[in-house]
């Protein structure tokens, strides 16, 4: 049965895809709120939502951003999708997975991204769940959220963000240990904001304290999964979509393939063309020489119809079970 249900779904992307010339039903605003943060200290948060008013681009550093500012949100009650991002050494930035929350604002999902800043992971998830908190109280959203459909997108370090509060418990003596037989594993291991990935035994969510909410579907774009177990992904229940690249810098078997046999419901796992940020928008200009690590692909991969793809997938996924 659930090999059925899987063809059906690559059939129903494949029509998507085929299709590509569809227009979607809503376009893109985007809002720019300040979120408190757990010290008293605000953190900025995009919001990208459905709405109505014709798009107007803007610059934003660097990026350009396909989204009107502060449009009026569009009438009617929307799912909800939060979107954690990478970290890396630099801390990371929802600006560079703008063209994956603008695709779901067109279609009808408000996304939910805070600046993560050089947080490390426990803070992270805490960050989501005080940026969904603001979102659901402010004006402009309250009465638009369906709180009742909640989903969750992560990248890289965001899929760990995602799986916490999914209801996984991070496993941090496993990753000690991992790190220590594995030390050429800089990815999983090193390459983290605060410098542990996760390893901070003093704080609460590297405890598993920290409540999990109630998502309804997630999906983790290369995920670092190296932190859960089987044990402590007993909690992780509810459908999960995997889309790992080909020539990923994350290992298969510590990450994205010992997740997908760990998880106690089966996820669906799809595999794209590239290395671990080519689901990263494609960089502008200004970034093109100073972030290679960011902006270049391996020889053949065309990161805009990898884009493509992914956007179809995502979309059909949460459409699905949301």
């Amino acid at each position: 049965m659930r090999a059925c249900c899987f063809v059906a779904f690559l059939l129903v992307v494949s029509f998507r895809l085929a299709a590509g010339a569809e227009t979607p039903p809503f376009h893109a605003g985007v809002a720019r709120p300040a979120v408190t943060g757990t010290g008293g200290s605000p953190f900025e948060t995009l919001v990208w939502y459905p709405t109505e008013a014709k798009e107007v681009a803007w610059q934003a550093g660097p990026f350009t951003m396909y989204a009107t500012r502060n449009a009026a949100i569009a009438g009617g009650r929307f799912p909800v999708v939060l979107l954690s991002h990478g970290g890396g050494l630099s801390g990371g930035s929802p600006l560079i997975l703008r063209e994956i929350s603008v695709a779901l604002a067109r279609h009808g999902f408000i996304v939910i991204a805070p600046f993560h800043g050089k947080a490390g992971l426990p803070e992270r998830v805490l960050q989501v769940r005080r940026a969904l908190a603001a979102v659901e109280t402010d004006p402009r959203f309250a009465s638009h959220i369906d709180a009742a459909r909640l989903g969750m997108l992560g990248f890289s370090l965001g899929t760990a963000v995602a799986l916490e509060l999914a209801g996984a418990v991070p496993n941090v003596t496993h990753l000690v240990a991992y790190c220590a037989a594995h030390p050429g594993d800089v990815m999983s291991c090193d390459h983290a904001p605060d410098g542990n990935n996760g390893t901070s035994h003093g704080s609460a969510a590297a405890k598993g304290a920290v409540a999990p909410l109630p998502l309804k579907a997630i999906v983790l774009m290369d995920p670092f999964a190296v932190l859960f177990q089987r044990p402590e992904l007993v909690g992780v229940t509810m459908p999960v979509l995997i889309i790992r690249p080909n020539q990923s810098e994350l290992p298969a078997e510590a990450n994205a393939t010992g997740l997908a046999g760990a998880l106690p419901r089966p996820p669906l796992v799809e595999s794209v063309p590239g290395n671990h940020f080519v689901f990263t928008d494609i960089c502008p200009t200004a970034l093109t020489a100073s972030s290679p690590e960011l902006c270049q692909d391996p020889p053949g991969v065309n990161r805009a119809a990898v884009h493509a793809t992914v956007q179809a997938q995502v979309i059909e996924f949460f459409d699905s079970h949301l």
